[in-house]
Order: structure tokens, then sequence, then C-alpha cells
């Protein structure tokens, strides 16, 4: 963990702690003639101390920190409390690290305070020794707590970041999808159907309509590599100009009809008291479900209404199913009956996205597939702009 225990400032005081200590402590120990085993434990401290300063691992720096309190605590008397800096850095580094468990850093400073209670007792020196290094001790174990916990902190921040950036990566991957799956299921769904009415009219002998179907068959297909093309670099810059798909319900419906579809509509399709977003979605999951019928239930009657209902819209698409595609029982539900896919969970989605009181829902009711949205007028409650 070199980034948080080894940069440049930190070793270089740590350096200078090292070198202040054994200044003082050999002069001290020349000056009253200190005994053998405060030299070697003395230097078994300072050469902790000098392991920390090297080290890269975090255990390697947490076995020096200990030892720095045991061996640096016995020898704090004898150097006129000189010696107390290395359990102080010790006391420090366990209390900070993520590694050990909470208690170590108390446990070392009480450690630390036994050891110079109980080799200042015998040497007699003043009580203010003791405390004042009790002191330090805690003090420095609540130092090494606050970084703990800031590191913590700062650890939680990065994580909730990353899994912003990973929900936010998603998002656009989804609303990928959502764009390219509207762009074909559209122009090829009506591709499809223009060339299944070319076959028929090759069987029937009708030459110069077929040529005809076929022309507006190159059309649409041409169309719907444009828009494959425009899509695609929407999603790339985010200031490119928008397919060219109808925008609004009244386009959908001639649409439609051009690919050969029959369609009734009731009510207003402009949908005046609708704000811009909730349109949006509306026309995106009305020309999902255009596109659904005209794949899945070809030839069949389809009808678009739109009604007010209190401080609501309500847009229904229902078409007829063909007998042989339809299941043995309703579904509802986003995702639910025939034509269940992509198409339906982007539906559900997009209402999702508006954050509100809309919603979508779409399923098989007595032999037809319905996909019933509701949305907010515009200054209902719940309505967002």
């Amino acid at each position: 963990m070199r980034g948080r225990s080894g940069s440049v400032t930190t070793r270089a005081l740590n350096l200078l702690g090292v070198l202040v200590v054994t200044y003082w402590s050999v002069r001290t120990g020349t000056a009253t003639g200190h005994p053998a085993w405060v030299w070697v434990v003395g230097a078994v401290a300072l050469a902790a101390w000098l392991l920390r300063i090297a080290a890269r691992r975090e255990r390697v720096l947490l076995v020096a920190a200990w030892v720095m309190v045991v061996a640096g605590a016995a020898v704090v008397v004898a150097t006129g409390a000189v010696a107390v800096a290395m359990p102080l850095v010790g006391v420090v580094v366990l209390a900070a690290s993520a590694l050990q468990p909470p208690w170590a850093g108390p446990v070392a400073a009480v450690v630390a305070l036994v050891e110079v209670a109980a080799t200042a007792v015998p040497a007699g020196v003043p009580v203010t020794l003791v405390l004042g290094s009790g002191g330090g001790l805690v003090l420095a174990a609540v130092v090494g707590f606050s970084r703990r916990q800031a590191r913590l902190v700062e650890d939680r921040t990065r994580q909730a970041e990353a899994e912003q950036q990973r929900a936010e990566l998603l998002a656009d991957r989804s609303r990928a999808a959502r764009e390219v799956h509207d762009v074909l299921a559209h122009s090829l769904g009506g591709l499809v159907l223009q060339l299944d009415a070319v076959e028929a009219l090759l069987e029937a002998g009708r030459v110069d309509e077929a040529a005809r179907r076929a022309g507006a068959a190159r059309a649409l297909a041409a169309s719907g590599l444009a828009e494959v093309r425009r899509a695609v670099h929407a999603l790339r810059d985010d200031t490119a100009a928008p397919t060219s798909q109808p925008t609004d319900l009244a386009g959908l419906v001639d649409a439609h009809r051009a690919f050969g579809g029959v369609l009734t509509t009731r009510g207003d399709l402009g949908l005046p008291s609708v704000g811009a977003a909730h349109r949006a979605v509306v026309v995106a999951a009305a020309r999902e479900a255009l596109s659904n019928a005209r794949r899945h239930a070809p030839g069949r009657p389809v009808e678009l209404s739109v009604r007010a209902a209190g401080p609501t819209v309500d847009v229904t698409v229902t078409n007829a199913l063909d007998p042989a595609l339809a299941p043995a029982g309703a579904g509802a539900g986003v995702g639910a009956g025939v034509g269940a896919g992509l198409g339906l969970v982007g539906m559900r989605e997009r209402f999702a996205e508006l954050g509100d009181d809309s919603s979508v829902v779409a399923g098989v009711e007595a032999g037809t597939f319905v996909v019933a949205m509701r949305v907010p007028m515009i200054g209902a409650a719940g309505e967002r702009a």
C-alpha cells in the first residue's frame, strides 16, 4: 500500500524522526551510561522504524509498527522520553490500518503505557513523564482512528463512483439497444410486408404492381439503412441530428397505412395536453406496438385511441391476433404475450425513466394484443417537464 504509507513527505518525516531519536538516545546514553539491554532494545526499535520507511507491503509495515510499540516503549524512561516517538508512530500506524481490527490501536497504546509505567516506577522518574506519555499515546490512537475512518469514507466514495459509472454505462447500452431496435423494427418490419405483397402479386400475375411494390421495398430498405447510420452517429455524437422517423402519432398512422396496414384512430393524435418528454415516449411505444402488429399479425385490423381521463391521458394500441399465433392463455404486463422481447422491455424502460406515475402495460385480452399507456397531462400532479 505504497500510496498510503510511502509518500515522499511521510518518508522524509519518518527518516527525520529516526535521526533525531538516534542522536538524542546516543547522547543521553553516553552521558548516563545505559545498560546493554537498552542499547539492544533501542536498536531493534530504530531498525523497525527504518523498516517501516523502506517497506512496501502493508503487513511488513504492521509488524514493524508492533515492534516499534513494544521495543520503543521499553526504552522511553531510559532515554528521557525521547524514544516515546517510536511507540507514538507505531500506535498511529496500527490504529489507521484497515488490515487491523479497530481495537488494535487502543490495545497498542495500553501496552506501551504499561511498559512505560513499569519501567518508570523502579527508576523513580516523575509521574508527569508517565502521564505525558499516556496522553500522547491516546492522541496517537485518536489520530490513527481518524485516518482509518477517512480512508473508509474515501473507499466507499470511490466504490459509489465506480457503481455510478457502471450504471451509466449500462443505461447507455440500454439506450443504444432501444434506438437501434426502433430503427430496425420499423424499417425491416415494413420491408417484410412489402416483400410479402410482392410475392403475392407475382403469384397473381400482377407484375406491374409487384414491380411498384419492389421499388417501394427498395426505397424502404435504403431509408432504413440511412436511419441506422443516423442512429449510430447520434449515439456517438449527442449533437447529431435526430433520425427522420415519425415523431408524432399521425406520422405513425400514415407510415402504418403506407405499409399496407389497416388502422383506425380515435381521439386527438396530436396529444396537445401531454408534455414533450412524455409525448416522445408515447410515440416511441406506439411505434413499437404498430411494428409488432405488422410482424405478428399482418393484415389484421389495428386501433389507436387517445382518451383524456381526468389528470391523465390514456393511449391504447389494440390489434387483433392471428389465430394461428395467439396463445392459449392471456398474458398481462410488459413482456407478456405475443411479441414479447426487447421492444416491450424498451417500452418499460422508457416509461420508468420518466420518473413519475406514467405507465405502460402490454398483453393479450380476448383475442387481441393491447398496449395501454398512461401519462399525466401538462400541469397535473406528478407531471415532469
